[in-house]
């Protein structure tokens, strides 16, 4: 049996950012996947608060070394003609303003090397299959079909839609989301906006808030481009995923004009029903991180920035317990992450339901109230000086009732 100080499960960027700030305390730490990276993923558009993260990881001057293309902001459109872009520069005061557009194959191998060679044992194509909580031993499976077994002082599960702790000690609980798909696809060029919105993510309208199309430029000229509805439009259209993106691309006014003369340049995938929640998300020996406790919605961008805070957060705490300190993870963690998960849902939620496109498309905005919406799409969810996260639903119900009258 092999002793390690931190075990974690799952090489993405909650892994990565874990184990890279724990390996800096001095403490050793394994880091397994079951799949080899690069490879592909979804949630390639960053939010200012991941470069605070990244920063504070001591990761960021490679991320910014990349040449990722530069996300200054986020704009919205539908099919009646409405627009409203946001900079993020326009926030509450933070010191990040802006992100990145990534491709995460690129992204996450980056983060991971860097991982690596800050001192973390790295090894891809390993399976979790079985985990005693109690002893905290972690029996993983490797690529010739040998098993190993890990006796650790932590685990952290950061393994991503694979949920490996959820799954194996039967943590899953249903979202309060509804069931919805992502079917998307890259492209080869697009007819990008010149200027300032150059880089934005846009987000497109599809008919009555039926559906909507993200539209995420990367700096070697490829975009990726996805479609986000539910089961049950999806299934109304009788179409298959190639069928149905191009459908509903080439039939929306602002994504028609486009991609008019792009060219798809890899096969239309789909993700299906990505929500997902948990009955808890720590315990004596384990802490959940990222996509293996909540996945909202990809319409916010939230993915990443939840897998960054929430990895960042599990490796501080850790290390701290490590060295002696009572930590409480209730508060220190469960309760602290839970703000920023529900504020994101919140705005999801306002997303779907309309509250949010009549507030950010009408013609009455209040710069102060612009900024409070800014600093939270721009994911800062855990600002408790910004009264649109301590009282999220009740401020988004009173500013659209505000408007409307």
């Amino acid at each position: 049996m092999k002793e390690v100080d931190v075990f974690i499960i799952g090489a993405g960027p909650a892994g990565s950012i874990a184990g890279a700030k724990l390996v800096e305390d001095g403490f050793s730490v394994k880091i397994v996947d079951k799949l080899k990276l690069p490879r592909f993923m979804i949630g390639e558009s960053l939010l200012p608060r991941c470069n605070e993260l990244l920063e504070k990881a001591n990761l960021l001057d490679v991320v910014k070394e990349a040449g990722f293309q530069f996300k200054g902001g986020v704009a919205f459109r539908n099919e009646e003609g409405d627009f409203a872009a946001l900079n993020f520069s326009q926030n509450l005061g933070q010191k990040w303003g802006s992100s990145f557009q990534v491709k995460r194959e690129v992204f996450d191998k980056l983060l991971i090397d860097e991982a690596q060679r800050k001192g973390c044992d790295v090894e891809y194509e390993v399976e979790v299959i079985a985990y005693d909580e109690n002893e905290n031993i972690i029996t993983v499976k490797n690529l010739d079909g040998s098993e190993e077994l890990y006796k650790a002082k932590k685990v952290l599960d950061a393994s991503g839609y694979g949920r490996v702790l959820p799954r194996l000690l039967d943590l899953e609980a249903d979202s309060h989301l509804a069931l919805r798909r992502a079917t998307f696809a890259r492209v080869d060029k697009d007819n990008r906006p010149e200027g300032e919105q150059n880089g934005y993510i846009f987000v497109d309208v599809v008919g009555d808030n039926e559906a909507w199309i993200w539209n995420i430029p990367f700096s070697d000229g490829v975009t990726s481009v996805g479609v986000v509805c539910t089961e049950k439009y999806f299934k109304k259209f009788n179409m298959s995923d190639e069928e149905f993106w191009e459908h509903i691309i080439y039939n929306n006014p602002s994504a028609s004009k486009r991609y008019a003369e792009s060219k798809r340049i890899v096969e239309v995938n789909s993700l299906s029903g990505y929500s997902a929640a948990v009955t808890k998300l720590y315990d004596k020996n384990f802490i959940l991180t990222g996509n293996a406790s909540e996945f909202l919605d990809p319409v916010f961008s939230s993915g990443v920035t939840l897998a960054l805070e929430s990895g960042s957060k599990a490796a501080e705490l850790t290390a701290r317990e490590l060295k002696g300190e009572v930590v409480d993870y209730k508060v220190e963690y469960e309760d602290y992450m839970m703000l920023g998960i529900d504020v994101f849902r919140d705005y999801v939620n306002g997303w779907y339901d309309g509250t949010l496109q009549t507030i950010l498309f009408s013609q009455k905005k209040n710069p102060e109230i612009t900024k409070k919406i800014v600093s939270i799409l721009s994911g800062y969810v855990w600002d408790k000086d910004n009264s649109f996260v301590t009282s999220s639903k009740y401020a988004l119900e009173k500013t659209y009732e505000m408007l409307k009258s």
